[in-house]
């Protein structure tokens, strides 16, 4: 004898005494309970691993597990995507400090103990232009590298940034990592931030302070005021062969004096004269000017 389960509402119209179905029509309605029984299982599973997905994502926000000097908790559960718009911050280096950005070291600021699930770096390279030792220095220090031409037009002009780029892959990784720190100090960037924030996405900005655009470093949940302390130590340009100045030429053991070539300036000059100026978006903020600090905003 076979019982089935009492009907409900929603059963099809099937009936539950089955003392009157032929054996093929018992056979079919046993089937058809097993398809709804899978479809159910299916539906539940989806559902777990759904909510799974969620409860992870803010048990990672919601544990700090140590506090920086500066007030930053970091939670070392929390997977973190660093995006860095090389041309933007070499430009900022080099025109802020007249020297070099030491990628290694500016991963470790960044990350401060936390997962790296993806580190970016997007260069433009121009035409003829030999830099592979420079991207084998990046690769070595953890980043994947994009790569894109520069394109110079017959006017004279020249195209080759990587703001869509950077955007498109910002949002294809937000339903991946907690947290998306965009290395730049490029105003266009503040509508990104605000789309990864209602996607439930911290954002980071760090940069130098003097080259960046304020709009930016208000729009984002936390502000790493970079200075000399992400400098490759010596590794400075010469005054005369700054405005000639290409990918580093040195020996092997000197790689991470590496640098990008020049190619079109991304707005990275200060906003006052001399090599280190003296007031920068930040003091608009009412901030404490101490070098060494970073922000909450």
């Amino acid at each position: 004898m076979i019982y089935l389960s009492p009907g409900s509402a929603d059963d099809g119209g099937h009936s539950n005494d089955v003392t009157n179905l032929s054996p093929d029509e018992l056979v079919a309605r046993v089937e058809e309970l097993e398809e709804q029984l899978e479809t159910l299982q299916r539906r539940q599973e989806i559902e777990a691993r759904r909510s799974g997905g969620r409860e992870e994502r803010a048990s990672s926000r919601q544990q700090p597990t140590h506090q920086h000097p500066d007030g930053y908790d970091v939670v070392t559960s929390q997977r973190v995507a660093v995006l860095i718009d090389v041309q933007n911050m070499y430009y900022a280096a080099r025109n802020l400090y007249n020297s070099k950005l030491e990628f290694s070291r500016l991963l470790q600021v960044l990350i401060r103990g936390r997962q790296l699930t993806r580190g970016i770096a997007y260069i433009v390279e121009r035409p003829g232009m030999e830099q592979e030792k420079f991207v084998e220095v990046l690769k070595r220090n953890g980043y994947e590298v994009r790569k894109k031409i520069l394109i110079e037009r017959s006017d004279g002009s020249q195209k080759g940034d990587w703001d869509l780029g950077i955007a498109l892959d910002a949002v294809a990784m937000a339903d991946k990592v907690d947290a998306v720190v965009l290395v730049t100090g490029d105003g266009d960037f503040v509508n990104l931030v605000h789309f990864l924030m209602n996607r439930g996405v911290r954002v980071e900005i760090a940069s130098f302070p003097e080259t960046t655009a304020l709009e930016l470093i208000r729009s984002a949940n936390y502000y790493h005021r970079l200075n000399d302390r992400v400098l490759l130590s010596g590794a400075q340009f010469q005054a005369e062969t700054r405005e000639d100045e290409e990918a580093d030429d040195g020996d092997d053991s000197d790689a991470e004096d590496a640098s990008p070539p020049r190619s079109a300036d991304r707005s990275a000059a200060p906003r006052s004269g001399g090599p280190r100026p003296g007031r920068s978006p930040l003091d608009d903020l009412e901030l404490d000017d101490d070098e060494d600090d970073d922000f909450n905003l």
